[in-house]
């Protein structure tokens, strides 16, 4: 077909195969084949002129009428049922439920349908969408903005056995751990309706926790939709059983560490959902669907792929997002789709990949890795000698030459040697103290300033969370109301500064919670009163001028060694004065080490002027406190995640959409699957186990925006359209069942089993039986009876290797009632020949 015949892409929704070099061998595929789809078809909630701007006027006039982008929508999936066997749906909300149900209804598919947040699971064998409309008030029918995932399967060549709903809220759980005992979802539902007013009250009263902006991060109402099918009218000698999970993630690409622990909490539910398989042979294939708010390249992508990725590069206390750099990169990202419109070529089966685009955007594109995490820090100027701190006068022999350890900025500022940026802070102005503790071990904290106080608390002007983001500080502060705010930076902690005690204790959670790794070689590294970077001075006149600023100038003949901070000008010296206060910041130093050894806090090294400090001691002595201070629940083993250098996912997946060169991956080829004015990249996804399946061939979608463009006009490219209802592009593929026969080990070819006559050898040395096997093959098997000497009979010896009931094990084998009365019959004899031979 000449391309000027062929058809607008919304109309040709049709499976195009693999390259031939890259179609399965028939030795290692099975008949069994299906084909799945995934779409994001756009929730009318979330349809506005706000949202989706800058439309043609063909396009508006049917997106922004309901009843009209609705039937297209039940067009569109129509004519992808004549396709696809499964179908993953995600928005499907209030609006477009009935209509969408109906619609696969009449054509013959079965449908589960999981609602965001505690709604109750539809599926086709528990509800009647429409009596169930019928029973709520109009109120809600007007008000309901719950969307959710769906999956809908042919019930002809489908049967849904099992299945389940993943609630991502579990990440922000305080008080129990997340991969509690099994429940099944009914179970699940009754816990939380059968929960007491009393104790939602208790609950409700209870003390805010320290990681409250964090938790409350991670209550975004997503959910996963875990589906077991069986394959109708299959050979049940092959696997048969297939697990599909259907997902939407939350799309905030500031959490970034929001969607990497919604991936692995769902990887982990999916494998023990998978182990728990209701049948079928071998283990169950399993898929994974949605739209990932994620991109390739990210941290969720790369874990999905790749199996393993440090989590701690996406951590809200090492990564802070920048808006205003992201949104450079996708303009970028964009302008580069445009100008390269013209080179696509529109054809899945056979088509360049994208990495041309990715490639000229020169490390401007979307993916986050941990080569663009770079250090923004007016300080990466000053040189070691500028910036020693006094910590090098606590040296074994007494001396105040620094000789153990010369500080400098690359080292407290710049990316540590496990790749993640140093931690830094910024405190409000009520933990002042709390504030010089973390500086005196080292630790970059800045503290609020008045001015920014008095306009958070007069006008409610947040200066201090804009100061967090453009200085990259995890925000530390005694109240609550901040945390809660949906503007409060992710990562930020709440202290309970009711005593000292209470203090100490506090440092520790902060420390253990963020993973930090004390170095006291940098301790006393930068000013306790403005947190600047302290460096030796050298020039005599300097010295004099500092001694004469914050002492005396006689001073001089006695110290050889005077520092300054660069920030405030503030002078610092060793004296050996008890009353000293260089004297008081080393005792208070110490202090502060012990309190961390003891707390459990990890120590790297172990200095000179420490030397005095029993570390095992103090460890023995000291009980560890808990990370978050809040008793064990699932929130503290998030954290423990995003403090994971080797992150593992318990799949191997491999992208449908993913090219191969020489049986190796070599990126997406979809540059988008999500496009508007404001955001243009690739979001949706099917994932499948390459080990398991292999894949036949996936569904062609535009891969450019002249082919998007149908009507070649202004705009013309932008989604939802007059021909197609959704922004989102939907995903498809077909797969094959591999089929793995059961490897025998043996140098001859398999046949059946059949046992002979054996032949009984007694040694009477060891009162053992060797019985000798023949079998049809010509095998001679010898085994060793742990019955001893069994007078007469048959003693099976060869084990068939092949599974199930193969009819290869003989008639005659004694029963256990029938050996044990052998073995008595063999003791009843040698005890008579005993006794006879000693008469």
């Amino acid at each position: 077909m000449e391309a000027a015949h062929a058809l607008p892409w919304t109309e040709d929704l049709k499976i195009e195969s693999l390259d031939e070099d890259s179609k399965i061998k028939k030795d290692e595929s099975s008949n069994i084949t299906f084909s799945i789809a995934s779409f994001n078809v756009l929730a009318e909630a979330y349809l506005t002129e706000r949202s989706h701007k800058n439309l043609p006027d063909d396009s508006a006039n049917v997106v922004f009428k309901p009843e009209r982008r609705i039937k297209l929508l039940c067009n569109t999936l129509e004519k992808l049922a004549k396709t696809f066997d499964i179908i993953c749906l995600q928005e499907l909300d209030h609006a477009l439920q009935e209509t969408v149900f109906n619609c696969f209804s009449k054509i013959g598919f079965g449908h589960v349908y999981a609602p965001r947040g505690d709604s109750s699971l539809i599926s086709t064998s528990n509800a009647n969408i429409s009596a169930t409309r019928k029973q709520e008030s109009n109120k809600k029918e007007k008000t309901d903005r719950t969307d959710g995932c769906a999956t809908f399967y042919s019930l002809s060549k489908w049967k849904c056995i099992r299945n389940e709903v993943v609630h991502f809220d579990d990440l922000a759980e305080d008080d129990r751990p997340l991969f509690h005992d099994n429940e099944s979802n009914f179970e699940q539902n009754e816990i939380k309706e059968n929960e007491s007013k009393a104790s939602r009250k208790q609950k409700k009263n209870k003390r805010p926790h320290a990681l409250s902006g964090i938790i409350a991060s991670y209550r975004r109402r997503n959910v996963a939709l875990l589906i077991e099918f069986e394959q109708r009218q299959v050979d049940a000698a092959i696997a048969k059983h297939v697990i599909v999970a259907n997902t939407h993630l939350y799309w905030n690409p500031g959490y970034e560490y929001v969607k990497l622990s919604q991936a692995h909490y769902l990887l982990h539910r999916l494998k023990r959902f998978a182990s728990d398989s209701a049948g079928g042979e071998g283990e169950p294939v399993v898929m994974l669907c949605g739209d990932f708010n994620s991109t390739p390249g990210s941290s969720v992508y790369n874990y999905l792929t790749k199996g393993l990725i440090d989590a701690r590069t996406v951590a809200p206390w090492h990564n802070m997002y920048d808006e205003m750099k992201e949104q450079k990169k996708l303009a970028v990202f964009m302008k580069s789709l445009s100008d390269n419109s013209d080179n696509f070529k529109n054809k899945i089966g056979n088509q360049d990949p994208v990495g041309d685009i990715r490639a000229s955007m020169d490390n401007t594109g979307l993916d986050r890795s941990t080569a663009q995490m770079q250090v923004e820090d007016a300080d990466d100027n000053i040189t070691s000698s500028e910036a020693t701190g006094i910590s090098g006068f606590w040296n074994k022999s007494g001396s105040d030459k620094i000789s153990s350890y010369e500080h400098s900025s690359a080292d407290a500022n710049a990316i540590d040697d496990d790749d993640v940026r140093p931690i830094k802070y910024l405190l409000d102005i009520t933990l002042n103290k709390f504030g010089r503790w973390l500086r005196i071990l080292g630790l970059d904290a800045t503290l609020e300033s008045v001015e920014e106080e008095k306009l958070r608390t007069g006008e409610g002007n947040m200066l201090l969370f804009e100061r967090c983001r453009k200085e990259k500080r995890n925000l530390i502060t005694t109240s609550k109301t901040l945390l809660l705010r949906k503007d409060c930076p992710a990562g930020a902690y709440l202290v309970n500064p009711s005593n000292v005690k209470a203090l100490e204790d506090t440092l520790v959670r902060l420390l253990r919670l963020y993973g930090v790794v004390l170095k006291p070689r940098k301790f006393l590294t930068r000013c306790v009163v403005c947190n600047g970077l302290i460096s030796e001075v050298f020039d005599i006149n300097e010295q004099k001028a500092i001694l004469k600023e914050f002492a005396t100038p006689d001073l001089l003949k006695e110290i050889s060694h005077i520092y300054k901070c660069k920030g405030c000008g503030q002078g610092y010296w060793w004296s050996s004065e008890p009353s000293s206060s260089a004297s008081r910041i080393k005792d208070t130093a110490t202090h502060l080490l012990r309190v961390c050894l003891r707390g459990g806090v990890k120590i790297d090294g172990q200095p000179e002027f420490f030397e005095f400090v029993d570390y095992n001691f103090e460890r023995r002595s000291g009980t560890a406190i808990h990370a978050n201070g809040n008793g064990g629940g699932g929130i503290e083993e998030v954290v423990s995640w995003l403090k994971d250098k080797s992150l593992k996912s318990p799949f191997s997946f491999k992208s449908a959409y993913v090219s191969t060169v020489d049986g190796n991956a070599d990126g997406e080829l979809l540059p988008f699957t999500n496009v508007t004015s404001d955001f243009v990249g690739a979001l949706d996804y099917i994932f499948y186990e390459d080990s398991k399946l292999s894949q036949i061939g996936r569904l062609a979608v535009p891969t450019d925006f002249r082919t998007l463009n149908t009507k070649q006009i202004k705009n013309g490219h932008l989604l939802p359209s007059d021909k197609w209802p959704s922004d989102h592009l939907c995903v498809g593929a077909q797969f094959s069942l591999k089929y793995h026969a059961v490897k025998v080990e043996t140098k001859k070819k398999i046949v059946p089993l059949k046992y002979h006559a054996v032949k009984v050898e007694t040694n009477k040395n060891i009162a053992q039986t060797v019985v000798t096997n023949n079998d049809k093959c010509g095998n001679v098997s010898n085994y060793i009876s742990p019955f001893g000497n069994i007078p007469g009979g048959y003693m099976p010896i060869h084990i068939c290797p092949l599974p199930g009931n193969c009819a290869c094990v003989p008639s005659n084998i004694p029963s256990l009632f029938q050996m044990a009365e052998l073995r008595k019959q063999a003791r009843a004899k040698k005890e008579a020949e005993a006794k006879k031979e000693n008469s």
